[in-house]
């Protein structure tokens, strides 16, 4: 499941578009779901199963109006191992109406807030077969969420659909809601005419019915784990295609119709990459892509049907900005590693994202390249080194399971995947994961089940690697020094260990390539050199027949390490001569010097080099750099056909304040037709308060991305004449800008008009306390609390009293923050006052006590 890079509008704001990226660039889905099961204390463990559930059936209708469900669910089972005199089934508030049970006799049974319990008399053999009917309605606060008209979405793009991981299916339909059991299922569910409906594997049959609905029926007859089962029912656009004779097809909101072509571009040959590098063909009925409005996460990896974020759609004005392939293959990936093959429980979750990961980073050569993928190997590992993260991948100590959704799931498990193929060589490797994934298929697996599979097949013992990797925590910290002596023509390498080596993380074992280029009778030669370091300062020696021109540690990406050494300037000039990954490094290396040799340096790569990520880089170091030299550098590369590197350059010119860095910026933005760029180019003239960026609020853009930058401008400039406008834009309907974004234009809507407390603006965020969203609820109450206006109090406090609703901290909080803006220094000072006589008090009593004591 994919949280990441794929909000839309690395736009607008760059420091929430770098918020968003940090979200979602582990492809998954931490931190963004507001509810799940409840938070249980101490080590997690895989669930007991108690029964063998064979089949799963759903029967629902949805009612899109009340945003209800009512449905029947029915389950075959039998007892395992031991008589079954009760089955506990997980069912947050759903209300059942009626149990029914065949093979056995149901005594009673009770539905609390969080179980449906069936009690049994006499207890069930084990093996026997028995059936369990529940019909039930729910009106699911998570699991299955509804977008329609009433809560602000355009009228035909009405649809509702499922999220099951991590254990969000108890919301809308009783279940055994965990990874560990698998089971074959079908999805009925009948839908308004005009309707797609959309689940899990083949459509056996779909029927008009006298009531004006579509009978829809799905069913997958391979098994798989409940929270892949897959409900997605409204109004789509879609586009097909085959690989084979396997369907394929894209669903898009029909306003988003623009962009399907685009989203589906690479599906199929993903999927052809995907058959012959993993070595087994894809397994199920379809592919199905379903783009849902402001899905919880990035993408989520349905068995044969991916569910994405409309969020993560984008026009083709944006150019190379954007892209949905890194998305498409991660969920894709998942159909293999997550769906065929399931990780037992969540502490061994790697096996699923760490997977889908690397094997998205594999399909960016396919892309893009060998140095694209390159990019993606660095930015991932700067995501684990960055965290500072030293849990263990395999982690039994997490509260609830989206805690598991991290770092350590996504970009270290695809490195320690990258260093096996590494290590391993890639035929032996792929030779490994495809008797992996054969051996496996259909069933759950944990983490012993791969080292066993890459042991056997490669004769080495991998105890030592998954040890330090994977079941202890951490990245080794790497600080390297290099001296020639001509005397002896040895090249000497001193490589020091220098992270904290404690019971969480080990002193580490590892192997780290060294590439040298030096002069042999007058030409240049490159030569490759490996160091097994496994203490914590080791000294290498190699003979060279004249003095290394060029020493770069780890050449093709090959170890997961921070590296902590600083190369000298003689060495960064020889990188920028060299490789695409040493002449990244290079211009890296160059933003910390402020010389105007190093400014002349970047601006040449900035316009020169090949690849547009050290163009990129050398934009960003210019920036660090900050000396009037690097701006006139910055300002003189303004042309940039390649828009990557352009949006660059503007953020980088964005931090500087300078009359000529503005003029410059306000002619670009006249000329610029990229909605991207031009709203960055917004963001970058906020500290001008002679540019006004009221204007752009009606500049038409796809999201209303230029719009979305220009509000935020205006708020920043306290320009409050410009309230009546933006106020205009909230209250449009459909919204004028996408949910993951309207909370922030309702908060800086109420910062803005606190000076003076505006009422029409009042009047408008209290609207919006009501709202269907949990998210927007929150914004409007945090809005409210940025106004300021103690006529909001009574409303607040309404919300703040309702139980288990996200909003409520939010309506607190902003309680809080208006009763103490409300505070004049007199009642200040009395309340001080207060305070002193009542700690004059305690003190008294506790003399008193103290005697009393004594005697």
């Amino acid at each position: 499941m994919r949280l990441l890079s794929l909000l839309f509008l690395g736009c607008a704001l760059p420091a929430l578009a770098e918020q968003l990226e940090d979200c979602l660039g582990n492809c998954g889905k931490a931190h963004l779901f507001p509810m799940g099961a409840p938070v249980k204390p101490g080590r997690k463990y895989a669930r007991d199963r108690l029964v063998d559930i064979t089949h799963l059936a759903l029967d629902v209708t949805p009612n899109f109006d009340a945003r209800t469900v009512a449905g029947s669910m029915s389950m075959d089972f039998a007892p395992i191992a031991q008589a079954l005199p009760k089955l506990e089934l997980d069912a947050i508030d759903l209300r059942i109406e009626q149990v029914k049970v065949d093979g056995a006799n149901l005594v009673s049974w009770q539905n609390n807030d969080e179980q449906l319990v069936l009690n049994f008399a006499p207890a069930i053999a084990p093996g026997a077969a028995v059936t369990l009917r529940v019909q039930y309605q729910a009106q699911p606060q998570t699991g299955l969420l509804f977008r329609t008209p009433a809560m602000g979405y355009p009228e035909g793009d009405t649809q509702c659909w499922s999220q099951g991981e991590a254990e969000n299916h108890r919301y809308w339909f009783p279940c055994y809601d965990y990874p560990n059991e698998r089971f074959t299922s079908e999805v009925t569910c009948h839908a308004p005419k005009g309707m797609e409906v959309i689940s899990n594997g083949s459509l056996l049959a779909r029927a008009e019915e006298p009531n004006g609905l579509v009978r829809w029926h799905w069913q997958q007859s391979q098994p798989h784990v409940n929270y892949l089962v897959a409900l997605a029912a409204g109004y789509f656009h879609k586009v097909e295609s085959k690989v084979g004779k396997l369907p394929l097809a894209l669903f898009v909101p029909p306003s988003e119709k623009d962009q399907a072509d685009l989203a589906f571009l690479d599906t199929k040959s993903i999927m052809e990459f995907f058959d012959q590098e993993i070595g087994v063909p894809y397994a199920w009925d379809k592919y199905h892509q379903v783009y849902c409005q402001d899905f919880l996460a990035g993408g989520m990896e349905n068995t044969s049907c991916s569910f994405m974020a409309v969020s993560a759609l984008h026009p083709a004005s944006v150019g190379k900005l954007d892209t949905v392939h890194r998305l498409n293959a991660h969920e894709l990936a998942h159909q293999w590693f997550g769906d065929l093959l399931t990780c037992r429980d969540w502490s061994h979750l790697w096996l699923n994202e760490g997977f889908a990961s690397y094997y998205t980073i594999l399909f960016e050569a396919v892309k893009n390249g060998r140095d694209d993928q390159l990019v993606s190997l660095r930015k991932e590992a700067e995501r684990v080194t960055g965290s500072g993260d030293t849990r263990p991948i395999v982690w039994r100590d997490y509260g609830e399971p989206m805690q598991q959704f991290d770092s350590r799931a996504y970009p270290k498990g695809a490195w320690v995947l990258h260093m096996l193929r590494s290590q391993l060589g890639e035929a032996l490797y792929r030779k490994a994961i495809q008797t992996y994934v054969e051996r496996n298929r259909n069933q759950i697996v944990i983490t012993e089940d791969l080292q066993k599979v890459l042991e056997e097949v490669s004769g080495r013992s991998l105890d030592r690697f998954f040890d330090q990797w994977v079941h202890h925590g951490g990245v080794p910290e790497l600080a390297t020094e290099t001296n020639w002596d001509e005397k002896q023509k040895l090249l000497r390498v001193t490589v020091k260990q220098t992270q904290k080596v404690d019971e969480k993380v080990l002193l580490f074992h590892l192997p780290i390539p060294l590439r040298v280029q030096h002069q042999v009778e007058g030409k240049p030669v490159t030569e490759d050199f490996a160091m097994l370091v496994t203490k914590a300062e080791e000294q290498f020696s190699f003979p060279l027949s004249s003095e290394p021109t060029l020493v770069r540690f780890d050449p093709e990406l090959t170890v997961l390490a921070k590296w902590n050494s600083a190369p000298n300037r003689k060495a960064v000039e020889a990188w920028l001569q060299a490789d695409f990954l040493s002449r990244w490094m290079a211009v890296e290396a160059l933003g910390k010097e402020r010389d105007d040799a190093a400014v002349a340096l970047l601006g040449k790569a900035l316009n020169g080099d090949a690849h547009h990520t050290v163009r990129v880089e050398a934009a960003k170091s210019l920036q660090t750099i900050g000396t009037p030299v690097a701006r006139q550098a910055l300002l003189a590369s303004m042309a940039q056909e390649d828009e990557r590197v352009r949006r660059a350059v503007v953020d980088a010119l964005g931090a500087f304040y300078h009359r000529d860095v503005r003029d410059a910026l306000v002619q670009l933005v006249s000329t610029e037709q990229n909605p991207e760029i031009i709203a960055r180019i917004i963001s970058s003239l906020a500290a001008w308060p002679d540019v006004d960026p009221t204007p752009f609020l009606k500049l038409p853009s796809y999201h209303n991305m230029v719009a979305f930058a220009a509000q935020d401008v205006l708020t920043q400039q306290r320009r409050t004449e410009s309230l009546p406008q933006l106020l205009e834009l909230v209250q449009q309907t459909p919204r004028a800008f996408p949910m993951n974004l309207f909370g922030v234009v309702l908060q800086n809507l109420g910062s803005l008009a606190r000076e003076p407390k505006d009422a029409a603006v009042q009047s408008v965020l209290l609207k919006f306390l009501s709202a269907p969203q949990p998210s927007i609820r929150q914004a409007a109450a945090t809005a409210l609390g940025e106004l300021g206006d103690p006529k909001s109090i009574t409303a607040l406090q309404a919300v703040a009293r309702q139980k288990g609703d996200p909003a409520a901290a939010s309506a607190t909080d902003a309680i809080g923050k208006i009763k103490a803006r409300q505070t004049t220094p007199e009642q200040a000072q009395a309340a001080w006052k207060k305070v002193e006589d009542l700690t004059l008090r305690a003190e008294s009593l506790e003399k008193k006590l103290e005697k009393l004591e004594r005697k």
